[in-house]
């Protein structure tokens, strides 16, 4: 099912007006909020009812943007440029400007999803995934609770989505690539890219 342009273009004033989208990643649904707003990170986290120890990760538009709010060494860079957008999400040092409660480091992918790709357009925002913490991913609307859609303010609807894997979540140290997460793109593939 398309999104209407407008449509994306109304939830992108919602996600600056300090408001919560449930949208469509290229793998399940998220919940797109101002990742650079406390408040709207805090509404995010109630909403899910999700414990602050469980930190969120983002969606960028561009590595330009990944390197305003992080502090990426030059392998980060590589492995940006060689796997996003994709299904790949980097663990970095926080640089200026994202609140405290967002996460402890900057995990941010850019998304190879247009609807995402588009809503991030408007800075930094949430990538979680739309349910409440600990029940199963939603890969159509009618999969989230209604407690958490009675939370969020715009529902941008695509039908139903293909399951996919979520993103491998990595974190290079030292040119040392540790993997967080297993997914779509793999270890190997990580340290060939850095060779």
């Amino acid at each position: 099912m398309e999104i209407e342009t407008d449509e994306i273009e109304k939830a992108k004033k919602v996600i600056e007006n300090g408001g919560l989208v449930v949208f469509p990643t290229e793998t399940a649904y998220g919940i797109a909020a101002d990742a650079t707003n406390p408040f709207a990170v805090e509404k995010v986290y109630d909403a899910k009812d999700r414990p602050k120890s469980k930190g969120l990760t983002t969606i960028v538009d561009s590595l330009e943007t990944a390197e305003e709010y992080g502090d990426l060494s030059e392998e980060e860079v590589k492995v940006i440029q060689e796997f996003m957008p994709g299904p790949l999400t980097v663990v970095t040092n926080k640089g200026e400007g994202l609140p405290p409660t967002l996460n402890d480091d900057f995990v941010f992918r850019i998304s190879s999803g247009e609807v995402a790709s588009k809503l991030s357009e408007v800075g930094p925002i949430t990538a979680t995934s739309a349910n409440i913490s600990g029940e199963k991913t939603s890969y159509s609307i009618s999969d989230i609770s209604n407690k958490l859609l009675d939370e969020v303010d715009f529902v941008l609807d695509a039908g139903e989505l293909e399951a996919s894997e979520t993103s491998s979540i990595v974190e290079i140290n030292n040119g040392e690539v540790e993997v967080h997460r297993e997914g779509p793109v793999t270890e190997a593939e990580l340290r060939k890219a850095l060779k």
